[in-house]
């Protein structure tokens, strides 16, 4: 199959997708949410008419501002509920204009959001190490000729190839229109994680059993095994990311930037299912 064939080129497209993530992650760093710096989130509601506010009536006060609703509005600032209510009531009252009130109002404090980081760096580092345990226990049955634990560590490299790539778009997000990491964004990676490990379950599944009884190199069987999964990996992708594209389109815009990167999650972990994993098993093979 031309993936085996052509598999130096799509294995070097990964590693410098990797390695221009890391460099933008060291350049311009990550913006965390008030999930994990402390701050506040304070939703207000319009009584009667509507202003339009604007973004930059807020952003010198350290203020984010989010248009919720018709007459809804979301603010969120690393400050606390005491200092940034009187400059809400001030700019978006307008001297009494256009009463609201106060809908909701949640507070993070700094010792909470230091513990929220270190619980979802946890969260993700048990997640892998699970997998990695899992697959390992799965195809404990195919030894030859190449080792069952070598397909846990492959699905553990390529999983961290699959939530790297979008952590790098995430920080050109940050830097270019202020998007944060926070909860979302944890969780959001933790769906990505199961996403492509089913997907590459399934490839590795069929290779498995190709094993058992398909005759031939090792790496025309897992070309074989491509081929009849590819078609299944690609419409289930595009299923999944069809169904985002439509909450990202006509969803909140709280979950805007949650619904993108799971979008490019789905689409780069079924590309590391395709073009990465597979390939590496037959590199791994070859150089033993």
């Amino acid at each position: 199959m031309l993936i085996i064939k052509y598999k130096a080129f799509f294995i070097g497209l990964s590693v410098v997708l990797v390695v221009a993530s890391f460099v933008l992650m060291n350049i311009y760093g990550i913006k965390r949410g008030i999930d994990f710096t402390g701050g506040s989130v304070i939703d207000i509601t319009y009584i009667k008419d509507t202003p339009a506010l604007t973004g930059a009536s807020f952003e010198k006060e350290n203020i984010t501002l989010f248009k919720t609703g018709d007459a809804t509005y979301r603010f969120v600032s690393s400050r606390t509920y005491e200092e940034i209510s009187p400059i809400i009531t001030a700019i978006g009252n307008d001297g009494g204009k256009y009463p609201f009130e106060f809908t909701q109002v949640s507070t993070v404090g700094p010792t909470l959001g230091a513990e929220m980081t270190k619980k979802a760096i946890i969260a993700l580092i048990v997640v892998v190490l699970a997998i990695l345990s899992f697959i390992a226990f799965a195809f404990r049955a195919v030894s030859r000729p190449v080792p069952s634990w070598k397909y846990g560590v492959i699905a553990m490299v390529t999983l961290l190839h699959d939530i790297i790539i979008p952590t790098g778009v995430f920080v050109i997000l940050s830097y270019k229109y202020g998007a944060e990491v926070d909860t979302l964004f944890v969780i959001a990676l933790l769906t990505i994680i199961g996403i492509s490990i089913s997907d590459k379950i399934v490839v590795f599944d069929r290779i498995r059993e190709n094993l058992k009884v398909a005759k031939g190199s090792f790496e025309e069987i897992v070309g074989k095994s491509l081929s009849q999964t590819f078609t299944r990996s690609i419409n289930t992708s595009v299923t999944v990311i069809l169904a985002l594209l439509a909450l990202y389109l006509f969803g909140p815009v709280t979950t805007k930037y949650f619904t993108l990167i799971l979008m490019i999650g789905v689409f780069v972990g079924t590309y590391s299912s395709i073009f990465v994993a597979s390939p590496l098993l037959t590199v791994w093979n070859s150089k033993k």
